[in-house]
């Protein structure tokens, strides 16, 4: 396998940094391939402008779009550019390897895909989503370091919650490309940690990177359910769940195996979002979002919950309202 590492820290000996060095050497103990992009050596430029291209569509009016077109046309991207759109074409699974800057990438790293993805060469007409470049194949990962903790990010922080930060990269410049996402490796906050909670990242890192082949990656849908580019083609239901009967040492022993199927729920892009009240309210509920083509697929994703038996699921079935 060949795998594609774009590194953003200008500190070589940052934990970032070691991060992205770590997941080098581990994968190519394994065996693969690694093409490693350190931005800041490189010095690569993330302003977009007309030194993307040797070639000029329309001198007068520079419009990106356009003069990528026809750069991909007539051979015409500047050398680092050509350069970096070779690695990603050429790769199995690309590495995204930053820190977390004002709630997204690094300016050197968000130039670069700004410059590299560019159409007609890495997406446009047919080439988006599961027919992108990736075709469903490629697959992607974040390896990202914080200043805050997970409390911070965790959607009841003074911070946004961060699967949604990430929605720009895993959403719409990966699975945008047809790139598979993977769940994100994130070492909270390592310059207020001991080294030896450091060095439990680098393992846990190592884990992740020997099963990159392996993982499952996050489902995010088809471009093809959202004929012309409308409203989804699946519906969404909100589901309200209350327990049928008390809580019993049964109960409570299932519930480790109903936590994993809900995360799968998740990574298959059937569940949308979940809320619960606290779990020895005696009125307690739990609040589902999700997604399903009709009643009958709704119901059997519910039925896959080890505790279906004892609940109680009160189905709506939603539809799209205009922004507020």
């Amino acid at each position: 396998m060949k795998v594609l590492i774009v590194h953003a820290h200008h500190e070589p000996n940052s934990f970032c940094s070691a991060l992205s060095q770590h997941a080098k050497a581990e994968l190519e103990k394994n065996g693969h391939t690694v093409i490693f992009s350190d931005l800041y050596a490189l010095k690569f430029d993330p302003v977009s402008d007309r030194r993307n291209f040797t070639t000029t569509k329309d001198s007068n009016y520079l419009k990106q779009q356009q003069e990528e077109m026809n750069a991909t046309a007539n051979n015409g991207f500047a050398p680092d550019l050509e350069s970096e759109i070779q690695k990603l074409e050429q790769c199995d699974a690309v590495l995204f390897s930053f820190p977390l800057w004002w709630f997204g990438m690094p300016a050197i790293l968000k130039g670069w895909c700004d410059r590299v993805l560019a159409m007609g060469r890495v997406y446009g007409g047919a080439k988006l989503y599961e027919n992108g470049i990736g075709q469903s194949k490629k697959r992607a990962m974040i390896i990202m370091t914080t200043g805050g903790g997970p409390g911070a990010y965790d959607g009841w922080g003074m911070n946004p919650a961060m699967q949604n930060l990430l929605q720009p990269i895993q959403h719409g410049v990966f699975w945008f490309n047809g790139i598979l996402p993977l769940e994100p490796f994130i070492a909270w906050s390592p310059a207020r940690i001991s080294a030896e909670e450091r060095e439990q990242f680098l393992s846990q890192l190592t884990v992740r990177i020997n099963s990159l082949l392996e993982e499952q990656p996050i489902k995010l849908p088809p471009l093809a359910d959202f004929p012309n580019f409308g409203s989804d083609s699946k519906s969404r239901y909100q589901v309200v769940i209350s327990r049928k009967s008390p809580v019993d040492e049964k109960y409570k022993s299932l519930i480790p195996a109903e936590s994993q199927v809900m995360k799968e729920l998740k990574r298959e892009g059937l569940l949308l979002d979940f809320d619960m009240s606290d779990s020895d309210d005696p009125e307690w509920r739990a609040f589902l979002k999700m997604r399903a083509s009709d009643d009958g697929e709704l119901k059997k994703q519910l039925d896959r919950l080890p505790l279906a038996p004892y609940l109680h699921f009160d189905i709506t079935k939603i539809k799209p309202v205009p922004a507020l």
